[in-house]
């Protein structure tokens, strides 16, 4: 039986999230739903916290490109998003790659800006999924906590 409040938590991230995502043929992405659960406490933890992380990559990458990576890949890919956007010079690519399923991508960021007092970065995402390329671009502001969210 799946846990109801990751889904929740993941549902209610997704209904406050939102950038300008495409894929390679340059259609947007809109969101769909994706439930994540887990049994016992230890579990409901773990599924809690990859909920977040998976919530908060679909924002920035989008749904669908985060539904065909596996946990790992997208706590990698997360990770790289966050490093990029935090001190990725603009133009340079940061790469991450998961050895374990073959998939990699790379986040170029564009130059810090300021927005309304929150330091900004436009960005492009490319993850290859089974030799599929697959792009996300949008924009991510920091706010006065340090955390980076994607804008629309």
């Amino acid at each position: 039986m799946i846990d109801p409040k990751p889904v929740l938590l993941l549902a209610t991230a997704l209904a406050l999230g939102g950038c300008d995502l495409t894929s390679k043929s340059g259609a947007s992405e809109g969101p769909s739903a994706n439930a994540f659960g887990g049994n016992g406490a230890s579990a409901d933890r773990t599924a809690a916290s990859n909920a977040l992380t998976n919530a908060e990559l679909g924002r920035l990458i989008g749904l669908k490109i985060g539904a065909a990576l596996n946990d790992d890949d997208r706590r990698l890919a997360y990770e790289a998003q966050i490093k990029a956007l935090e001190s990725g010079s603009p133009g340079a690519p940061m790469p991450w790659r998961n050895p374990a399923s073959g998939r990699y991508g790379n986040i170029v960021p564009g130059p810090a800006y300021d927005r309304k007092g929150a330091q900004c970065r436009g960005y492009s995402h490319s993850v290859t999924i089974n030799g599929q390329l697959e792009i996300a671009r949008g924009t991510a502001c920091r706010s006065t906590d340090g955390v980076w969210s994607a804008v629309g």
